[in-house]
């Protein structure tokens, strides 16, 4: 009788639970700092597209538009790992931004009185909503380079460190194979000898 519910939760687990707990704790950066590093991939990316495109307008011999390949190389393994919620500076520290929750969490006012926790643990009118936790709006007044440049705390789990380890190691080949890629292209278009 209840195998269809355990076929079901198991399911659940297997597919949806676990995976998104994975993918959530593979974040080692808050979203502010995500878009930091996402920004500063594509800034390297750009830097080194213009870079390229002003070595092989001028009359320079190809050797020198082998230079931006370190731009693009920065600029595309920067922005996988970003893709995959990682900051490459917090990663190679080990390191996590702490949760909004976590920072605010030693306060006195989070702290609860035994009564309430008794009385509240009785009731069926509780909800499974944080919308009204104190620090959602303690954390949304914090400023944007403070929420880039948050506390950070070491990555105690080593399968954690070494899923995190992979991401890394796939956003260096990618990038490599990318920035290869992008500077053969252009060290095959001939001299532009503008100037």
């Amino acid at each position: 009788m209840f195998r269809p519910v355990v076929t079901a939760v198991e399911y659940s687990l297997r597919k949806q639970a676990h995976p998104n707990f994975i993918r959530w704790t593979i974040c080692n950066g808050n979203r502010p700092r995500v878009v930091f590093a996402r920004g500063l991939g594509i800034g390297g990316i750009v830097g080194g597209f213009l870079a390229e495109l002003i070595i092989t307008l001028s009359h320079a011999s190809r050797a020198w538009r082998v230079l931006p390949f370190l731009g693009w190389f920065i600029g595309i393994a920067t922005l996988i790992a970003a893709w995959k919620g990682m900051c490459v500076v917090l990663h190679g520290m080990y390191h996590r931004h702490l949760r909004p929750w976590e920072l605010f969490s030693d306060e006195p006012e989070d702290v609860l009185d035994e009564k309430q926790m008794s009385r509240d643990s009785f009731t069926s009118e509780t909800s499974n909503s944080y919308e009204d936790e104190p620090w959602i709006a303690r954390y949304g007044k914090r400023n944007v380079i403070r929420k880039v440049f948050d506390r950070e705390i070491w990555i105690q789990e080593p399968a954690l460190r070494q899923i995190q380890d992979t991401i890394f190691l796939q956003a260096i080949l990618g990038g490599f194979v990318l920035s290869c890629i992008f500077v053969g292209i252009f060290c095959a278009v001939p001299k532009g000898n503008f100037y």
